[in-house]
């Protein structure tokens, strides 16, 4: 087994990291979300034309997680080991301010433009497969709305 939870489990028995029950349920669930992307990065291209051009089918819609708790818990210490374990190559980890930092300049960038929101989208997607967000607080309307049409 490989993947986030195997790492902390290593870790653990090497004296490296303290154990922690409830770091440990997090990690069951951080090694179930590595191992769908695992299963969805290893599809292979089911369609005729998909394969003849190597393009993929639309993967199917994974659920991300999230965790939230005290100061000093470890959940960005989670987040690190999960990302680190990823094993695709398209991901990006970014405090999730400089994250809408970014959205706010990117719309910026295409104002006056048709469908902005989904430009910024695809911006993203260009980059990344996955992000993953450390400190996640919305706090603002603005922002809400904005995320809720990425």
């Amino acid at each position: 087994m490989s993947g986030p939870l195997q790492r902390y489990l290593d870790g653990v028995s090497r004296g490296e990291y303290q154990p922690d029950e409830s770091q440990k349920v997090a990690l069951r669930l951080l090694q179930r979300l590595f191992d769908e992307i695992g299963a969805s990065a290893d599809q292979k291209p089911s369609g005729f034309l998909s394969r003849l051009v190597g393009k993929k089918d639309n993967p199917p819609l994974i659920r991300g997680l999230y965790f939230w708790g005290g100061v000093g818990r470890g959940k960005t210490f989670l987040m690190d080991l999960f990302y680190e374990e990823l094993p695709v190559k398209q991901k990006k980890r970014l405090h999730f301010h400089r994250f809408m930092r970014e959205v706010h300049r990117k719309l910026s960038d295409f104002q006056g433009e048709r469908d902005p929101l989904k430009k910024v989208a695809a911006s993203f997607a260009g980059q990344a497969r996955i992000i993953c967000f450390d400190e996640f607080f919305v706090s603002d309307i603005t922002d809400a709305m904005l995320l809720a049409g990425l």
